[in-house]
């Protein structure tokens, strides 16, 4: 917030105070209260839209003759010091010598507390409303802002006549160390343990606005110093520096990119809710081309909150609206194998899929915003999820006794794609997919049925291949370490810390994968894999 936005501000809260006093009708309190708020502006009466001209004229007016004419005048140019104004774009703060007469004008109302007071509290505006460390902050303006640091500290304890001292004071005077060369470190410690009304008390008493660059010097040393923690301790900071982001929304798109980052790197990074859900509701879907530019991170941060999304969005589906066993999810389970190879998801939603009073069908519906197609009325308790991967695109309806169906889309667009409505929720790479063949009409359709040889699962996993992404989702689904020999002349393994708890689901999918049991070291290896 600028010097002159700020001030009115400030004008505003005064009126505020003053309406508060004053009983309905009482004209005598309303006339003294209005002689009171012209008073402190120097007694003339000036509207708030005339207030940004008044204080300019004070300021060019000072540039060019060198003097200040009287106390309301002087009060004007400690307000605006820091704002550019005329057709030159003077900026006070920026000039050595005007800043430098402009300090010892101020001296000369030591003996005049209220005069002193006013001009300090607007020179104390000017020092949290300039920023030094902005990458085009001007060297005389950096400069002038250490001067006024200096004499902000040494002239404080001149605020203090009489008995009386206005609540800004008092906050300064326990805020001491604003004033200092670290102003943010005796906050550091308050911030990270989700203690937050330091920020309140100092914008609210103080004056300062969010842009400040002392509130973003706070904000965001905070979030630095949680990502230097190790992992647990990062971990256990996290939901508090999320609420500090969300009540200073000017630094979440920064504040969130460390956060993200820092994320990605810890070692078995598990799905975190709150960052999840945070990510999306700030930046949007992370594998939509419409949310691209928003999404700041790194690629590995926004495959990680991708492939958590998915996750989310599938066990929804699931639950929700299919009649799949919840004890078991074994669609959930397997599919979930695959989130990293997933590139878009979307939904076929009927109307029960819409009905009003549902809250968690309400939650699902926003978590999958511009990814629901909706059916036709007469399509009421059915509804699809279409998954897509590199080259195949992959159905799963919501009862369990449906085929699941498989289309390669090297053969040309699924036919489904060519309806009204499809094209619209941005399904990835099906503009550019030819045009639907009859190869591509028949799809591959698999049951959701074991055999006594093997699982459904295990047929599925055979059609869709093993990759990099399912094998790591396998084995933190499974307690399994993942060891991958082939740079030495060895093989891929896959070792349980239990192989007797594996089960025949899993068993059925790694040797759809081709793995096969080592009997000897009691683990699975990649056959066929032995780099030479």
């Amino acid at each position: 917030m600028k010097a002159l936005d700020q001030l009115q501000d400030n004008l505003r809260n005064l009126n505020q105070v003053a309406l508060a006093r004053i009983k309905p009708g009482d004209v005598l309190s309303i006339q003294a209260e209005r002689a009171r708020l012209q008073a402190w502006l120097g007694g003339v009466d000036v509207p708030g839209d005339e207030m940004a001209a008044t204080i300019e004229n004070a300021i060019l007016g000072y540039e060019q003759s060198g003097h200040i004419q009287g106390a309301r005048q002087l009060r004007l140019i400690c307000y605006g010091c820091t704002e550019s104004v005329g057709a030159k774009a003077f900026r006070l703060i920026e000039d050595y010598a005007h800043f430098e007469k402009l300090l010892d004008f101020v001296d000369r109302y030591h003996s005049r507390p209220r005069t002193f007071r006013q001009c300090y509290r607007g020179l104390l505006n000017a020092y949290f409303s300039y920023d030094p460390y902005a990458r085009d902050a001007h060297p005389a303006g950096c400069e002038n802002w250490r001067k006024l640091r200096q004499f902000l500290a040494t002239r404080q304890g001149l605020l203090h006549v009489g008995g009386y001292a206005p609540e800004w004071i008092e906050v300064l005077d326990e805020h001491a160390g604003l004033l200092g060369e670290f102003p943010a470190h005796a906050y550091k410690k308050m911030l990270a343990q989700g203690d937050h009304s330091v920020l309140a008390t100092l914008g609210e008493s103080l004056g300062i606005g969010e842009n400040s660059w002392l509130f973003r010097l706070l904000i965001l040393a905070s979030v630095e110093d949680a990502c230097y923690e190790d992992d647990a301790e990062f971990k256990e900071q996290l939901a508090n520096i999320l609420l500090l982001l969300n009540d200073y929304p000017l630094y979440a798109d920064t504040g969130l990119t460390l956060l993200l980052d820092r994320y990605a790197k810890c070692s078995g990074a598990e799905i975190d809710t709150l960052l999840r859900d945070y990510a999306v509701k700030l930046w949007g879907n992370p594998w939509l081309a419409a949310s691209a530019q928003k999404w700041q991170c790194g690629s590995a941060a926004r495959r990680m909150v991708a492939r958590w999304l998915k996750q989310h969005l599938l066990a929804e589906y699931f639950s929700l609206l299919s009649d799949d066993d919840a004890k078991q999810a074994r669609r959930f389970n397997f599919w979930s194998l695959y989130c990293d190879d997933i590139q878009g998801m979307y939904f076929a939603l009927g109307k029960s899929a819409f009905v009003r009073g549902t809250l968690p069908l309400h939650k699902f519906r926003r978590d999958a915003k511009g990814l629901i197609v909706r059916l036709s009325e007469e399509k009421n308790d059915l509804h699809a999820c279409i998954m897509q991967f590199e080259h195949r695109h992959a159905v799963e309806f919501n009862h369990h006794n449906n085929v699941a169906y498989f289309y390669d889309s090297r053969q040309g667009m699924p036919g489904f794609y060519l309806s009204k409505g499809w094209l619209e929720v941005g399904a990835l790479s099906v503009i550019n997919l030819p045009q639907s063949t009859e190869a591509t009409a028949q799809a591959k359709q698999l049951r959701h049925q074991d055999s006594r040889s093997q699982s459904w699962e295990g047929r599925f996993a055979h059609e869709l291949g093993v990759t990099e992404g399912a094998i790591a989702a396998f084995c933190q689904q499974h307690a399994c370490r993942y060891e991958d020999a082939r740079a030495k002349n060895g093989y891929r393994w896959i070792r349980p810390s239990d192989i007797a708890s594996l089960g025949h689901i899993a068993q059925s999918i790694l040797e759809a994968w081709g793995f096969a049991l080592s009997g000897e070291q009691n683990t699975y290896f990649l056959k066929g894999e032995k780099t030479a």
